[in-house]
């Protein structure tokens, strides 16, 4: 049995492919030259069907996530940002009013879809599909009070 396990673990090492960079040099004779170490002026060569290296966790990545703004992109002043966080705020204080209603209204409807109706038992498919979706809007409508409380303490 560790003879088979160990065959298998032999067999998923060995089948794994090998990554390497590959890099194709021309010298000053017009020579060409691949090789797996880079030398100055040498292409990378992108081998159909190999992995892509995962790029180094170092200044690279930082560098590609910041862009900074070009000089000529358009600036908001203080006043229209702050009216515009202002209607935002409206905004979301309105949507969590309404969500908050829902959230009461299918509480509302949970307890009523609780109530066994005439010739109904707890144990029936309808009564517990009936409750399990009650139940499922009732947890949708908090969640989403949730989130939009997150977004207002968010707000500046």
């Amino acid at each position: 049995m560790q003879i088979t396990r160990f065959s298998f673990l032999l067999c998923l090492v060995l089948a794994a492919p090998a990554q390497a960079e590959i890099y194709k040099y021309v010298d000053e004779n017009g020579q060409v030259t691949f090789t797996d170490v880079y030398k100055k002026g040498a292409k990378r060569i992108d081998l159909p069907g190999a992995p892509t290296p995962l790029a180094p966790a170092g200044k690279e990545s930082r560098r590609a996530s910041y862009n900074p703004s070009p000089a000529d992109f358009p600036r908001i002043d203080a006043g229209t940002q702050k009216r515009r966080d202002d209607i935002r705020r409206q905004v979301l204080q309105e949507e969590i009013a309404g969500e908050r209603r829902n959230a009461d209204e299918a509480r509302r409807q949970l307890t009523l879809g609780e109530r066994l109706q005439p010739g109904e038992r707890a144990a029936d498919a309808s009564y517990l599909n009936r409750v399990k979706q009650l139940r499922a809007s009732v947890q949708q409508h908090e969640q989403n009070v949730v989130s939009i409380q997150r977004e207002l303490a968010n707000l500046k």
